[in-house]
């Protein structure tokens, strides 16, 4: 049914169709897939007991959704990778789920704590809920963009939302850029609607399909983009994106 991993006295569970296989999906007529980052505090949610909650989801959606082990985070970040396959549609519908269950902070994490160098830190930008994180291969960050810029502009005006792109990493083999979508949840699902549909017109978006980073050395530009409404100036490093293209894009 399914495979335990244990960790301690914690025991994680995998169904075993919404795995962290190192299996390669193969990719049906119509289907597609899509790669988003998801925050430790919203992994178990979105599991559910037993890997209950995943399960059904796929059921309803009829994605296949496969998520990397607990602390197989992407680089750069403390944030796991959920990969989706399916139809458009179907796509849209698990985005939507995740988004609701990021959106859905503990309490406990947005409070203050003495701070204990020895140990890491459990609290978080809580603005981390009003954004979506998309990973998506560099042939479709690059429709994404647009001439100019054109594309990713048309998308903010239209959805009102903040997209920003990551610059392509320099000095490590990662064909891929994360994309980060801030707003209000409305005005999030429209923009990622809109680069569903560039995934959709990509011939090249399937390149990237593996969950599992650990063997990625170095640093990577996915943090919280300087420049964003929702980037804490405590969090940005030489690093951190600073805009789309090499540009700074905004909201009007």
């Amino acid at each position: 049914m399914g495979n335990e991993i244990k960790e301690g006295k914690r025991t994680e569970f995998y169904p075993a169709h919404a795995s962290a296989s190192l299996e390669v999906p193969s990719k049906e007529e119509g289907e597609y897939f899509l790669k988003v980052l998801i925050p430790s505090y919203a992994a178990g949610s979105i599991i559910g007991k037993g890997g209950q909650t995943i399960v059904q989801l796929q059921k309803e959606t009829g994605a296949t959704i496969k998520l990397s082990k607990s602390k197989d985070f992407y680089p750069g970040t403390t944030e796991r990778v959920c990969l989706v396959q399916g139809t458009a549609e179907a796509l849209n519908a698990v985005h939507s789920f995740i988004a609701e269950k990021v959106r859905e902070i503990p309490q406990a994490m947005t409070k203050p704590e003495v701070v204990n160098i020895l140990q890491p830190q459990t609290t978080m930008n809580p603005d981390r809920a009003k954004q979506a994180k998309l990973i998506v291969p560099n042939s479709t960050a690059g429709l994404i963009i647009g001439k100019g810029g054109a594309t990713v502009k048309a998308v903010m005006e239209q959805s009102g939302a903040w997209v920003q792109l990551s610059q392509k990493p320099e000095g490590i083999n990662l064909q891929e850029r994360v994309v980060t979508v801030s707003g209000e949840p409305e005005q999030v699902h429209k923009a990622v609607s809109a680069i569903v549909q560039k995934v959709q017109e990509d011939p090249q978006s399937s390149s990237c399909l593996n969950i599992s980073y650990a063997n990625v050395a170095g640093p990577v530009a996915n943090s919280n983009p300087t420049g964003s409404p929702y980037a804490s100036p405590a969090d940005v490093t030489s690093d951190d994106v600073i805009g789309v293209s090499e540009m700074q894009l905004g909201r009007r």
